[in-house]
């Protein structure tokens, strides 16, 4: 089942997240504001109670009572807002009578103990404060509702909020102009991306300096181009190669079917089919070569790597090779050593022993000696043969593909030094050249690879 990609705007995602983050601590900002102006107003309204307090108590105290009325209505007219009041004497008896009042409160004294006190009158809170004169028998109570307060304290929020509700839009089209000027770049590497020859990946081109959170983005692109390219190449080359080489051998074996066909005579016709066998056989063998090289180009490296033995792995492949020593009356030796342990991929390692066990039985004389010894001590693997070897100036040259030398069994097809090249790449070691077994007149050829970091003890 195809998965659905889920597809959305990172410029609105990030324009709507930064605004409801401006929003949230805006809004923040105004409840905090609020709160510290309503507690400075509570300090205002009560140092206004309390100078509302001593003037209504002078003036009680200097006799003059009928002007407390409009003393306050002046006042209320003045802060806008409104305040509730009771004039007190005390009589011969010890009570508290009244003198005047507003119309909001009642004829009985609403608090007795001076200072401030809050009290609910009529099912609201009042906030009062009660101020006894020093020289004279007399009281006053003011007092302030709170919802006035509150009232007040709200057209506060208000005037802060409304700058807000008429600042987001802007803010948010402010927003939105620079979230799209800091994601130009994204837009400028997908257009990239998109102008990109498929046949030719390149490295992604664009103007101007990167961003830091998309510099690595890019890189990771350039580094995938540099292996699609090269994946490019190996598949081109491989094609041609292999449509090179096997141009030649179906050639020789239409020839010979050709002959076969058309001889009279049977031994002529027997040689002719002989011909086709070693032709086919050839080419079976080509294909395998070809197809392993398929599977290690262009990335191997991802396969899973384990421990492997190598001195088990090599007297494996010696005993299946062994036959073809035989029919050349050949010597395949592998000479005893400890065990030698490496973490790669034991198929690929299979490979590198065959090829080159092989090789060195293909280049040998008849009667010829090939010697496998693995060394546990310098973590190395060791094949050499009697053959006629590699002159120097030749050894890298004959890590190429279809690259052959000269020896007395010419058969091959010039890729098995190409694959040990490759599989040896994978595995991180290095493959050297050095003289072999001697024969008259010289000495043969020992192909040595080496596993430095890569050696593990084997198991007792």
């Amino acid at each position: 089942m195809t998965k659905v990609r889920v597809v959305y705007s990172l410029r609105r995602r990030l324009v709507a997240m930064l605004i409801v983050a401006v929003a949230a601590l805006w809004s923040l900002s105004a409840v905090v504001a609020f709160r510290i102006a309503h507690e400075e107003a509570d300090e205002l309204f009560d140092a206004q109670l309390m100078q509302v307090a001593e003037t209504l108590l002078a003036i009680v105290a200097a006799g003059q009572s009928p002007q407390v009325a409009q003393e306050m209505a002046e006042h209320q007219h003045a802060y806008q807002l409104p305040v509730a009041f009771q004039a007190l004497v005390h009589d011969e008896q010890g009570r508290w009578q009244l003198l005047v009042r507003s119309s909001e409160m009642p004829e009985q004294p609403v608090t007795g103990s001076t200072g401030f006190e809050e009290r609910e009158l009529d099912g609201e809170l009042w906030r009062f404060v009660t101020l006894d004169h020093g020289h004279s028998p007399y009281r006053v109570i003011v007092g302030q509702n709170h919802g006035a307060r509150y009232r007040l304290a709200g057209e506060v929020a208000l005037h802060l909020l409304l700058p807000i509700l008429f600042g987001l839009p802007l803010i948010a089209v402010a927003i939105w102009a620079v979230v799209s000027r800091a994601l130009r770049p994204v837009h400028d590497v997908a257009t990239a991306v998109r102008g990109l020859d498929a046949r030719r990946p390149e490295p992604v081109l664009v103007d101007g300096a990167l961003p830091e959170e998309i510099a690595p983005l890019v890189s990771s692109l350039d580094a995938l181009m540099s292996r699609v390219t090269e994946a490019l190449d190996h598949e081109r080359r491989f094609t041609a190669d292999a449509a090179h080489e096997l141009r030649t051998p179906l050639a020789a074996v239409k020839i010979q079917a050709q002959v076969a066909r058309r001889a009279a005579e049977e031994g002529v016709r027997s040689h002719a089919l002989d011909q086709v066998l070693s032709g086919v056989e050839r080419m079976t063998h080509l294909v395998e070569q070809l197809l392993t090289l398929a599977r290690l180009d262009p990335e191997a490296q991802g396969a899973a790597d384990a421990p492997v033995d190598l001195a088990e792995l090599a007297e494996s492949v010696c005993s299946v090779l062994t036959p073809q020593a035989l029919r050349r009356h050949q010597s395949l030796e592998l000479e005893p050593g400890g065990g030698l342990v490496v973490h790669g991929n034991r198929w690929w390692l299979e490979v590198l022993i065959r090829n080159l066990v092989d090789n060195a039985l293909r280049y040998s004389p008849e009667g010829g000696r090939v010697v496998v010894q693995v060394d546990e001590g310098t973590a190395s693997l060791t094949i050499a043969d009697n053959g006629p070897g590699i002159a120097p100036e030749l050894r890298q040259q004959m890590l190429t593909r279809f690259a052959r030398g000269a020896g007395n069994d010419a058969d091959g097809c010039g890729l098995g030094l190409s694959i040990v090249a490759r599989i040896v790449e994978i595995a991180g070691a290095r493959l050297d050249f050095e003289p072999g077994l001697p024969h008259d007149g010289g000495c043969g050829l020992a192909v040595v690879v080496r596993f430095p970091g890569r050696a593990v003890p084997a198991e007792a």
